[in-house]
């Protein structure tokens, strides 16, 4: 049932189209879909998200070189889950980008499909919506129609099949100009008649079987052999000698290695840039074994000066070569590094050679699309979370991070005395709904909800973004279903770069838990009141309560609603056990724990940031109320403020309810065990006693 949908994308890779990613939507259509696709042309031209997506796109190179042409047949279908999530970071972008849509705070489930699907081979009654970033200054979009549709007969004629449609085209299907839903989203259309279009060829590149409307699809494929064809420059006999000593050097061993082999051609007025491309050209020659010396000098001459090295190209470096390069001070002002996965040492010799880098805030290390499993990202997040050394690691982009949370896979299941780093400490957020309106949110009869935020690698400052995301979601949110997990998990995976900033979308993992438990519940009410099971709590980690009071009332046709937020961060000064197997008892006091606001938060865990920043986002909270009220909705604001700082009493009262309930959200647990095995199970990994009763 519903208007199925499905979303794609595409690039080109050397002489050819490949899909990368594909995604399922069981209900978008009209102007959802423009809007979901307005979203994504943003998130894919986002400068946050570009360093991942050149890396993912370079590996997709690699992955298709020796594969020969897209099959000019269907393939046959097959379950996604059979083998790692090829190109984790581009089909996160995907599915965020389409199941979530914070302007409204609507918060959609949506459905990975094999990323080689072909457009014709979903379930599909509406058509599909393909996105091709093979130039990430210049990405384009097209609707495309599958089938004939049953178009409004009051709207414009059916454009036809297999030709791909601008967003105006697509949904004059649906309204006529002069309709209220066309006017009141003018705005997204005209967004998209600025956008470029996908173009045919590049389609019937993709899939070849296609009934494509195209002239010469042969002219197209020479024209773009030429485009992506090897260009020749002519080089000058003193660049060429440079090139040739480049080579030598980087043969040498560590022994025979000489520096004053340069001099002769350090001075070349282009001296750095040749360099460059010498490597670039010739990435496997770049870190030998025997040759430290000449690759980190050689590496640190060409890079000299730069904040953010892509050395994913080099994909032979070792921790030995790193750890000189960066030694150098031509690299001391380097603040991100983008790194293929370590071939020769061990996840936790990788992390240690990044420690001359003081100033290092963004690491990157995307595994091959080939790789069995996701355990390499797994070791190096626990090797920065163990590390004795303190990291600068704001933002970490691992494969395995993404891979996990789009799959649902719990990869850092519940742990008595986990690994904390300073750099993610916040570990869960904890929500209780007061008011009238709770049961609608929480059907199993509860009114509190756990999340656990440990697996998201989050920074302080992406864990305020994520958590101002959530309070608008709840805000603008016109329908939550059992509970706001999913919402949790995609406010938490999608929203600005940097405090004070609303332009941007970055993409973050989706908190694995969160996200495993909250789709279950999603599709099946045997979960339902399935939680986190609640982390002790630790000094040197933070989590966050908030209480949302909401009450509706409908009179002559308008609904009101009285609602307020409270909310504190809390950090405990001593080691605090609610798992029932070694409870205390709820009896925490005032004494034990920190109790602060969001200023206070961000004072403590990033002293040098800019808290003036957060009024930009407090300013957006009252803003939500604003479009609620324009919505239709009369919400009533306690206490004129609808976001404000529990006291340090009523924090640690609150903390006590939901340690009080711990013993309840296990039981529940252990009937949704009940219903069904656990072997192998998302339940098994969350922590609680689930052994039958005797």
């Amino acid at each position: 049932m519903g208007q199925r949908h499905q979303l794609f994308v595409i690039a080109r890779l050397g002489n050819h189209y490949r899909p990368l990613a594909a995604i399922h939507h069981q209900w978008l259509y009209g102007v959802s879909a423009l809007r979901s696709c307005r979203r994504l042309l943003r998130i894919f031209s986002d400068a946050s998200n570009r360093t991942a997506l050149k890396h993912e796109l370079h590996l997709a190179a690699g992955f298709f070189k020796d594969r020969g042409p897209p099959p000019a047949q269907p393939p046959e279908y097959e379950d996604p889950e059979k083998q790692p999530c090829l190109f984790p970071f581009i089909t996160t972008c995907l599915a965020v980008g389409t199941g979530y849509d914070g302007d409204l705070g609507r918060v959609h489930t949506v459905h990975e499909l094999a990323y080689d699907t072909g457009f014709d081979q979903g379930d599909n009654n509406d058509g599909i919506t393909v996105i091709d970033i093979s130039d990430l200054d210049d990405v384009r979009y097209c609707f495309v129609n599958v089938f004939e549709n049953d178009y409004d007969s009051d709207a414009a004629p059916s454009p036809g099949v297999c030709t791909p449609l601008t967003g105006r085209q697509y949904v004059g299907g649906y309204y006529n100009e002069s309709d209220d839903m066309w006017q009141a989203n003018v705005h997204i259309i005209e967004a998209l008649d600025k956008a470029p279009l996908v173009e045919v060829g590049a389609l019937a590149g993709t899939w070849p079987w296609g009934d494509w409307t195209i002239e010469d699809i042969a002219a197209q494929s020479e024209e773009l052999a030429d485009q992506t064809g090897t260009r020749n420059s002519t080089k000058s006999l003193r660049d060429l000698a440079a090139t040739t000593l480049f080579s030598r050097l980087l043969q040498s061993t560590d022994d025979e290695f000489d520096p004053s082999l340069l001099d002769e051609v350090r001075d070349l007025p282009r001296f750095q840039r040749i360099l460059k491309e010498h490597l670039l050209s010739h990435p496997t020659t770049v870190s030998p074994v025997g040759a430290t010396k000449a690759s980190a000098f050689l590496l640190q001459l060409a890079y000299a000066g730069e904040t953010c090295l892509e050395w994913n190209v080099f994909e032979n470096l070792t921790s030995k070569v790193i750890d000189a390069a960066l030694s150098y001070d031509a690299l001391k002002s380097v603040t991100t590094i983008c790194l293929s996965p370590p071939l020769h040492d061990s996840p936790a010799e990788f992390v240690k050679a990044l420690t001359p880098l003081a100033s290092l805030h963004t690491l990157q290390i995307l595994d091959w699309p080939v790789r069995k499993d996701e355990r390499i990202s797994t070791e190096i997040f626990e090797a920065i979370v163990g590390s004795s050394q303190p990291t600068s690691i704001k933002k970490l982009t691992l494969s395995g991070l993404y891979a996990n949370g789009i799959r649902q896979k719990i990869w850092r299941p519940y742990q008595q005395n986990p690994r904390i780093s300073e750099a993610y400490p916040v570990v869960q957020l904890l929500v209780a709904h007061e008011g009238r309106d709770n049961k609608s949110v929480l059907p199993s009869g509860g009114k509190l909800e756990y999340f656990y935020l440990g697996d998201a690698a989050l920074s302080p400052a992406r864990a305020i973004l994520g958590f101002f995301e959530y309070i608008v979601t709840q805000i603008l949110g016109s329908s939550r279903y059992n509970g706001t997990g999913l919402d949790t998990a995609h406010c938490f995976s999608c929203g600005p770069s940097a405090l004070g900033n609303a332009d941007s979308l970055e993409i973050s993992p989706l908190p694995a838990e969160v996200y495993t438990v909250a789709k279950a519940g999603y599709h099946s009410s045997a979960f339902s009141g399935v939680y986190s099971k609640m982390r002790d709590l630790i000094p040197g980690t933070w989590t966050v309560v908030v209480s949302e009071s909401r009450s509706t009332a409908f009179a002559d046709h308008i609904r009101t609603t009285q609602l307020q937020f409270k909310y504190a961060f809390v950090r405990p000064k001593v080691s605090i056990q609610v798992d029932p197997e070694h409870w205390r008892g709820a009896d925490i006091e005032s004494s034990e724990i920190d109790v602060v606001d969001l200023e206070g938060f961000l004072r403590l865990a990033v002293p040098d940031v800019d808290t003036s920043k957060l009024k930009f986002h407090f300013d957006n909270v009252e803003a939500a109320v604003a479009k609620a009220k324009d919505d239709g909705d009369i919400i009533i604001v306690q206490k004129d403020t609808i976001l404000s700082p529990f006291s340090h009493d009523q924090a640690c009262d609150l903390l006590n309810q939901f340690i009080t309930e711990v013993p309840e959200i296990q039981k529940t647990a252990k009937r949704a065990a009940n219903w069904g095995g656990i072997e192998d199970h998302w339940l098994s990994k969350l922590g609680y006693n689930l052994d039958k009763d005797p």
